[in-house]
């Protein structure tokens, strides 16, 4: 049966529909902050080179007249688009975005259906809806909704290519994966680790498709979409590579490590990475300023290498079990505690954000939105064993997705619940998985003792 014609998956979808028809319409007209409420510090680096191709055909860094090399194109164009179909560019992007996040739920549900049935499929898709990330990030100015889009669908194409091997699957894929490394780097390099896994699987003979075709239907394509920007990064900037980000994240996320050292607060700390530049930083060519940061990093990550060691489990327990309460929070309550916010939402070193848990409403809310995440990532994580008993490379494949993500977006002081975004819909499909299986075992039980 096709998923539209599902009552349940109906159900679902339109109450979710609803619900945020309804948060849209209250947050657009009765939150104090207005518009204010969807904007992060990492805004303005996407909305500038969005309003400059507008204007002039090309992209710039924000607040300068340099081709943009720190972000990718994905997103700004994404945002240009909308700019030029609605003449908006804040609550328009808002109601894009949670018009993805409402039709997430359709790859959510496809995939837990070829993984486990329809019954797997509609808890699945109500993990999904229920997502209290999806919800907050779908208001704001931040790639990952976009991302997590593209990145759902690159799931479903490799499951259907795993379980019915052929070429059209596999390039669909490699497009949707492409699309999704344009809007967010974090997933450029999980192509490697992608063409190397459908390798490995063509070899041990998991999957009945050559190697030879892996490389004509899911390399060449990839290669074939990424390289583009490499080469107007090289013609512009003098810069090959697909990103500066990188480098300047080595750099700048000594950052934790740095204040502790030092025993002065973060924003000290940045500060004084920013002032160790050479004088006239900005205005090198990108790529002396990728050398130097790579420079200004080793030594800092050769001493600072046995603090992060020891503080890399709670970076990760915040990526998996964080509740992005701070977002949350703010976007129910006002504008709460608006002092020094951004590094509040996005470089807050503590384990928790006890200042924004004063009242009883505070910490309720708290709970609710902990409780839905510890219980989608217990049951995710249950999901992929039973799972692995009869699909173990659709399996093998989702679970390095998500071990890598999780990864990435753990390295450092500032990780939290956004750099959920790009796998908790895996996880949402895996713990329909546990709790359709829980559902039957409870029928079963109950038939008996009837």
């Amino acid at each position: 049966m096709p998923f539209y014609k599902d009552r349940v998956f109906q159900w679902i979808f339109i109450s979710l529909a609803l619900c945020k028809a309804a948060a849209f319409a209250c947050l657009l007209g009765l939150h104090p902050l207005g518009e204010n409420i969807l904007a992060f510090p990492d805004s303005l680096t996407y909305i500038y080179p969005a309003q400059t191709f507008l204007q002039y055909g090309q992209m710039w860094e924000a607040v300068s007249v340099s081709p943009m090399l720190l972000r990718t194109p994905g997103y700004p164009a994404f945002l240009a688009l909308i700019q030029l179909a609605v003449g908006n560019l804040t609550w328009a992007v808002a109601a894009a975005q949670n018009l993805l996040s409402l039709v997430l739920l359709v790859p959510v549900y496809l995939t837990a259906y070829r993984l486990s049935g329809q019954k797997a499929a509609r808890w699945a898709a109500g993990f999904c809806a229920a997502s209290v990330l999806y919800f907050t990030l779908s208001f704001a100015v931040l790639t990952e909704m976009l991302c997590v889009f593209l990145l759902a669908w690159f799931c479903y194409y490799i499951v259907c290519f795993l379980q019915q091997p052929n070429g059209r699957n596999l390039a669909t894929a490699a497009v949707w994966l492409a699309a999704a490394v344009y809007v967010r780097p974090a997933a450029y390099y999980f192509m490697f680790a992608a063409a190397v896994m459908l390798v490995c699987f063509s070899a041990g003979k998991l999957v009945r498709f050559p190697a030879r075709k892996i490389v004509l239907f899911f390399v060449l394509p990839l290669v074939l979409c990424i390289a583009p920007w490499h080469v107007r990064n090289a013609v512009k900037t003098g810069f090959g590579g697909f990103t500066s980000v990188g480098a300047y994240n080595l750099y700048i996320w000594n950052e934790d490590y740095l204040a502790h050292e030092e025993n002065i607060s973060v924003e000290q700390a940045h500060n004084a990475l920013q002032n160790a530049l050479p004088p006239g930083f900005n205005s090198l060519p990108p790529a002396q300023q990728v050398r130097l940061y790579k420079a200004g990093a080793a030594p800092l990550i050769k001493a600072g290498f046995a603090y992060k060691l020891l503080r890399a489990p709670l970076w990760a327990a915040k990526t998996l079990f964080g509740a992005n309460f701070v977002h949350l929070s703010r976007l129910l309550s006002g504008g709460i505690d608006e002092e020094n916010l951004d590094s509040q939402m996005l470089n807050q070193t503590a384990a928790l954000h006890a200042r924004w848990l004063q009242g009883w409403k505070e910490k309720g809310l708290f709970i609710l939105a902990a409780g839905q995440v510890f219980v989608t990532v217990l049951l995710g994580i249950f999901g992929f064993g039973l799972g692995w008993k009869t699909q173990r490379a659709a399996v093998f494949f989702l679970a390095v997705y998500c071990l890598y993500f999780w990864a990435i977006g753990s390295t450092f002081f500032g990780a939290y619940a956004r750099f959920r975004a790009p796998f908790e819909f895996v996880l949402c499909i895996f713990a329909g998985i546990t709790a359709a299986r829980l559902w039957e075992q409870k029928k079963r039980l109950f038939q008996r003792s009837k």
